[in-house]
């Protein structure tokens, strides 16, 4: 099994999405797979699904992947992980091209009312182990969403030329908490096809919707089933991705982009937070007054281009001096505030968030506070010590959640993360409302139906909301 997933995601593809949800029709639809395959999923009782199979029970309810082959012969494999006798759901597929692997999301529940998201992939052949992804196991889930980024990196104390392949799983879902139904986000990072962590961080992102919102929400109720509907989708940056959620806090419908800054980027903010704790800089303050900070702020901008060779000088120096200036302007009032810790702290998110706006093209746009949050995705062990791949957070758009009818609802985020196209399906039609101005309370247009039929096919008919979608700014 070891070896199944060290080949699992181990491609160096740039990004690869997952519109996963098998209750919304739109996502349970085949996918094509390479060689002219193509892949649907299907849930039942064991028995039905494989007449002649003897690998559990037959009312086990399972996942059969069913693999239409280009040679014209259909082969049945059993998802591995959905032979036990939990009752498994709301499965989606979706095949990275790049990584020539299917990508298998569900969810499954028992009757001690555990629910775990689960997690495989699929190389035509071969299953890799299947994980779990889940959080909080005693609340009811809804169905997974999964975007996959791929990147390169090299560690400072790694040998010249030498890189590794970091992928990262961005799986998104909503469950029932004490506070209502909420949206988790849970990103799953291997490095060369290996976890680099057995433990799972799940954040909650409705606790990242903006202050100014959460003190003058928009007010309102928002449809039931549009809270338990969020979605994720490629960012406009191959190594980002934007959720789209409603919040029944604030009455909004948000979208959020979450990035993976570089992994050098991430080691060298540790370090120089390392650096500054050793510094004794607010004791030194006390001691030897302002003159002090100016001394460990240069210590610190030498300290980053020193440990941070690795990043290209045309980022790196400006970064380094970008921090002393920080140092500089705000040290002696974040000693008299939070102490050292909050120095060091500071500086460290300070060159995760410049740095990862290097990568966009915009170093020398300052953050603002607020505005931009860092998420510990993984704890990656490197000899004695660990190296942290992050998250980059960060609030695109809020806006007033639409209304819309009973049938069940798909969110479609534009790549920038400012539009948006929200559709859901009564009958034999499907009903939508687009994003049409930057106004958080009047932007929604009038309803507009799509007719289902002989010329008009349901996966048609998500297919262009979806393209609609991505067309959006």
């Amino acid at each position: 099994m070891k070896g199944m997933l060290t080949r699992f995601l181990s491609a160096t593809a740039l990004l690869a999405l997952l519109l996963a949800s098998g209750a919304h029709a739109a996502e349970n639809r085949p996918v094509l797979g390479k060689s002219g395959d193509v892949y649907q999923i299907a849930v039942g009782p064991y028995g039905d699904l494989f007449p002649d199979g003897s690998e559990t029970s037959t009312d086990a309810e399972v996942l059969r992947l069913e693999a239409r082959r280009g040679s014209g012969t259909v082969e049945n494999y059993l998802v591995p992980g959905s032979e036990s006798d939990d009752g498994d759901r709301t499965p989606s597929l979706f095949f990275d091209a790049s990584a020539g692997r299917l990508y298998v999301v569900w969810s499954s529940s028992n009757a001690a009312t555990l629910t775990r998201i689960n997690l495989a992939s699929f190389d035509g052949s071969d299953w890799s182990e299947t994980i779990e992804v889940s959080g909080n196991i005693y609340s009811e889930k809804s169905a997974p969403r999964l975007a996959v980024t791929h990147d390169r990196f090299e560690l400072a104390d790694g040998s010249g030329g030498e890189s590794s392949t970091r992928t990262v799983l961005h799986v998104v879902w909503s469950e029932g908490t004490t506070d209502g139904e909420k949206v988790m986000y849970a990103p799953v990072v291997l490095v060369d096809g290996e976890l680099a962590s057995s433990w799972r961080r799940v954040h909650r992102l409705n606790d990242y919707v903006s202050e100014s919102l959460t003190q003058e929400p928009f007010g309102g109720q928002v449809t039931a089933n549009l809270l338990s509907a969020p979605t994720v989708d490629a960012g406009s940056e191959p190594n980002a991705v934007v959720i789209g959620f409603a919040d029944s806090a604030t009455g909004a419908l948000v979208q959020l982009e979450l990035s993976t800054p570089a992994t050098e980027l991430s080691e060298l903010a540790d370090s120089l937070a390392d650096h500054l704790d050793a510094s004794n800089l607010c004791e030194r303050i006390e001691n030897e007054g302002t003159g002090a900070i100016t001394q460990v702020a240069e210590a610190a901008r030498i300290h980053i281009v020193i440990v941070g060779r690795r990043i290209r000088s045309r980022v790196l120096a400006p970064m380094a001096q970008d921090v002393k200036n920080v140092l500089v302007d705000r040290a002696e009032e974040m000693c008299a505030e939070g102490g050292l810790s909050s120095v060091s702290s500071a500086a460290r998110i300070h060159i995760v968030i410049v740095g990862a706006k290097a990568q966009a093209g915009a170093l020398l746009e300052r953050a603002e506070a607020g505005e931009t949050h860092i998420l510990l995705a993984s704890a990656q062990p490197v000899d004695e010590g660990y190296v942290q791949h992050l998250a980059r957070l960060q609030v695109k758009s809020e806006r007033v959640a639409p209304e819309i009818g009973s049938g069940q609802p798909t969110i479609f985020v534009s790549p920038n993360g400012n539009g948006a196209v929200v559709v859901w399906e009564t009958g034999s039609s499907l009903t939508y409302v687009e994003t049409t101005s930057d106004d958080a309370e009047a932007a929604w247009s009038e309803s507009f139906t799509l007719l289902l039929d002989d010329n008009l096919s349901r996966s048609e008919a998500y297919s262009i909301l979806h393209e609609r979608a991505r067309s959006l700014e």
